[in-house]
């Protein structure tokens, strides 16, 4: 049996966002980007990178199931 994408997927997304929120938090308190807030930035766009790859991964397989 093979496992669906889509927890790994929102998982992805959950992490991009608390990423998100820990670099705009990081970027008010310094009151300037540094380095660590750029990196939570990076971090956070590859995990919705990451994200929306496993959702299309989903929707095709879904697609693919559909049409058997």
């Amino acid at each position: 049996m093979i496992r669906s994408p889509l927890p790994a997927a929102i998982l992805y997304l959950v992490i991009g966002v608390f990423f998100v929120y820990w670099a705009i938090h990081d970027v008010q308190a310094a009151k300037d980007w540094t380095i660590f807030s750029i990196l939570l930035a990076v971090f956070a766009a590859f995990d919705f990178y990451t994200s929306f790859r496993y959702f299309s991964l989903y929707f095709k397989i879904k697609k693919m199931n559909n049409k058997k």
